[in-house]
């Protein structure tokens, strides 16, 4: 305290001195001020005799001490990192899995690259198997994937009947299955269905024969056409859709005879081609003109449910020496734009073709999986988008589907599955065939000399006619022989005769 009284003394003298020429209120204030600086930071002292830190210096080494410890926890200390690298590892790994089951990789892998990268796109982890055509090994994936609880199945069946067991406790495990291309039959466990509309594409190739053939106008004119029907597999559903909705367009004219079906095979059951056969397709074309039409005959229109059944009859036209491009040459229809097929469209053996595009399939069946999925941890989320309400019945409950639009490719535009991406320009542009090389003109021959004109041979002289000879006299009359009758001599007893036989006749 006496340290302090000092020190606040000598201040006040030291600032009168520097200020004695100033006036006395400076001085004061100047003295005061000194006074204040000294006593800043000083602190007080408590009642122990212990001196205590200013507030403000206190208050500083505080915010200090504060800041530090904030910013140590701001930065956390390497242990911190190791620790939240796996929880990022672990959410990664807890992406929900959807099973991608088709029936075989050689026809289904356009497809299956489509909704892999589609189920990436939008955080699912696809899990992809085929079955290679055998019903019992897609049974068994089934079987495992549900083990696995995956969130979601897409099933392209290799047999649409033969899945209901298993399905069974896939529903009962709450797992949503999304019937793919084909509709799954038999079972309630399906949810939504994904597929070209078998029923619209049917419709669709029976309005291009109508139009194509200038039906209406051949019906006006009492005229007729000749049809054939090569339909797809008997145990498919969707080849029964086509060639249900096929007869929806073609039916009228076949019931007033217009369409003419010499065969008489028009039902599905006779018509089918069972397993999609194109070798089936080719013998029941041979038998069909052996057996209906006579040689060198063939339909107008061949009317067939997929492409190898067009492709196959059309090899049998060949064998039957029918040119293409001739008037002879019918009409093939197909359905699925094969590259062959195409090729076939290109060069003219082929009418037309219906394209399904399986890119497009593949995004909408994508589409349902996710709002499906986004819809179960999340009420309020729109639900899966479905277009048709009615049409699949599969046995147990009609089944809520999407119909993608298909479109018809011929000789004129078949170029779109190149500009798409769907081919390329080398898969599906025809061989060119090839221009005989014009045989060599033969050399003239030498024209030969003209032979000299024989000279006549002389006229032989006349001989002179011999002198008659004198006829001798006749020795008596006995002797000569009477000379014979006339015929105008015999006609009268002839003409008696003639008479009096008519006149017995009469």
């Amino acid at each position: 305290m006496k340290k302090k009284t000092a020190g606040i003394l000598l201040g006040i003298i030291i600032a009168s001195v520097s200020l004695a020429g100033c006036g006395e209120n400076e001085a004061t204030e100047a003295a005061s001020e000194s006074a204040q600086t000294e006593g800043e930071g000083s602190g007080e002292i408590t009642e122990d005799g212990e001196k205590t830190e200013d507030a403000s210096v206190n208050g500083d080494k505080k915010t200090e001490k504060n800041q530090e410890e904030k910013k140590e926890n701001d930065e956390p200390d390497s242990d911190d990192k190791t620790e939240e690298e796996p929880e990022e590892t672990e959410d990664e790994e807890e992406a929900l899995k959807v099973a991608v089951l088709l029936p075989d990789e050689d026809e289904w892998s356009v497809d299956a690259e489509a909704l892999e990268s589609n189920l990436e796109e939008d955080g699912y982890e696809p899990l992809i198997d085929y079955a290679e055509g055998d019903v019992s090994r897609q049974v068994s994936q089934i079987q495992e994937l549900t083990e696995e609880k995956v969130a979601a199945f897409i099933i392209a069946p290799v047999d649409p009947y033969g899945l209901p067991d298993v399905l069974a406790d896939v529903k009962e495990a709450d797992i949503p299955v999304f019937s793919y291309d084909e509709l799954i039959m038999d079972t309630n466990a399906v949810n939504y269905y994904t597929a070209f509309g078998g029923r619209q594409v049917g419709r669709q190739i029976g309005k291009e024969i109508v139009e194509r053939q200038d039906l209406d106008k051949v019906r006006e004119e009492k005229g007729s056409r000749t049809i054939e029907f090569f339909m797809g597999s008997l145990d498919d559903s969707q080849a029964l859709f086509l060639y249900n909705g096929l007869m929806e367009v073609l039916q009228p004219y076949l019931d007033d005879g217009t369409l003419e079906c010499p065969s008489g095979k028009i039902s599905f059951d006779d018509t089918g081609l069972l397993r999609w056969s194109g070798s089936l397709a080719e013998s029941r074309m041979q038998e069909t003109l052996e057996e209906y039409y006579e040689t060198g005959e063939v339909p107008d229109i061949i009317c067939t449910g997929f492409d190898e059944a067009a492709l196959q009859i059309g090899s049998v036209l060949d064998q039957q020496g029918i040119a293409v491009g001739s008037e002879e040459w019918p009409m093939i229809t197909g359905v699925g734009c094969d590259a062959e097929a195409v090729k076939s469209i290109a060069s003219g053996r082929m009418s037309f073709s219906i394209f399904m595009d399986p890119r497009e399939m593949a995004a909408r069946c994508e589409d349902m999986v996710d709002a499906y999925l986004v819809r179960e941890e999340d009420p309020e989320a729109e639900e899966p988008e479905v277009n048709d309400y009615e049409s699949y019945d599969n046995g147990v409950k009609i089944v809520g589907a999407y119909l993608c639009e298909s479109q018809v490719v011929d000789a004129d535009n078949y170029e779109i599955l190149i500009d798409n991406g769907y081919y390329t320009e080398d898969e599906v542009t025809p061989e060119a065939t090839p221009t005989p090389e014009p045989s060599p003109t033969p050399e003239p021959t030498a024209t030969p000399k003209a032979t000299s004109t024989p000279e006549p041979t002389a006229t032989p002289k006349a001989t002179s006619t011999p002198e008659p000879t004198a006829t001798p006299k006749a020795e008596s009359m006995a002797d000569e022989e009477e000379p014979s009758p006339t015929p105008e001599e015999e006609a009268p007893e002839r003409t008696r005769l003639t008479m009096a036989d008519e006149k017995n006749e009469k």
